[in-house]
């Protein structure tokens, strides 16, 4: 039983357990690499825009793939095999959008790979969730139907110009 606690208390490096399940995932990912493409380098690249230089810029598709060598349809079929497409970035309970704010905000001499590897890390230990469209779509509906019907009552057609 004490060398349960003990186990237990082990210093994790300043890692969240989402993050060290996320290591584990990554250290996987980088023993089947897909068309010569490093799994964090295309989830810098693609997810945060993260460039070459160290710097940020929002890179699409097209972007990613010229900066590789390899075609848009290979760049999509990587992010698809490494699980970091954005159907997987929708499902998963990952916030993705701070990750891209915490890069794009990141003051002059912040290294963003360093701030990248634990957002990359946080992503692949992410638990998916499946989302409930049908309730988000009626939610929306309401959303809407607040928003948009508040229109202004139908001119007095009495009044005459």
């Amino acid at each position: 039983m004490a060398a349960k606690k003990k186990a237990a208390n082990k210093p994790t490096g300043g890692r969240s357990a989402t993050q060290q399940k996320g290591a584990a995932v990554a250290a996987e990912l980088r023993q089947n690499i897909v068309f010569g493409l490093d799994p964090f380098e295309l989830f810098c690249a693609y997810h945060l825009g993260i460039t070459p230089e160290n710097t940020y810029r929002f890179q699409n598709v097209h972007d990613v793939a010229r900066r590789f060598g390899v075609t848009p349809g290979e760049v999509r079929q990587a992010l698809q095999v490494y699980g970091m497409d954005p159907d997987a970035a929708i499902n998963s309970k990952f916030n993705m959008a701070v990750a891209q704010v915490d890069v794009q905000v990141a003051p002059p001499g912040v290294d963003l790979l360093t701030l990248a590897q634990m957002h990359y890390e946080e992503f692949l230990g992410s638990p998916r969730k499946a989302r409930k469209w049908s309730r988000e779509l009626e939610r929306d509906a309401a959303e809407n139907e607040l928003i948009f019907n508040k229109r202004a009552p139908p001119p007095d057609e009495d009044i005459e110009e």
